[in-house]
């Protein structure tokens, strides 16, 4: 059998900071999807929701090991008060990490926030 080499990439890492000083990292691993995963309805649940919801998953699936007292509903407040830039940022973020970004897909997402 030939060797492999593999070049590995660390986890992209997102820093939310506010103008209260709180900070809140958020890391796009295995962890992240696996979370996705665990939550109610899944992948499939997680793929139906609307771009607010599935951002708020997305913050809280990143944000959750990480943070201490960090839950879904923090993640909410946190989502309905950025702005679309900076949600657009951590979908791609995310879509990016487990290899699913393309052009189109960003443009499909901005349809859709300028739609909801």
């Amino acid at each position: 059998m030939a060797k492999k080499t593999m070049v590995c990439k660390t986890a992209p890492e997102i820093e939310l900071c506010f103008d209260g000083g709180e900070a809140i990292l958020l890391r796009f691993d295995i962890r992240c999807l696996a979370n996705i995963q665990a939550l109610d309805g899944g992948l499939a649940g997680f793929l139906k929701k609307g771009v607010a919801e599935m951002a708020a998953s997305i913050v809280y699936a990143a944000g959750k090991d990480l943070n201490e007292n960090f839950d879904e509903n923090k993640a909410r407040e946190l989502i309905a008060n950025m702005s679309i830039d900076n949600i657009t940022e951590i979908v791609k973020t995310f879509e990016e990490s487990v290899g699913s970004s393309s052009e189109e897909e960003t443009k499909k997402l901005m349809a859709q926030l300028l739609k909801d």
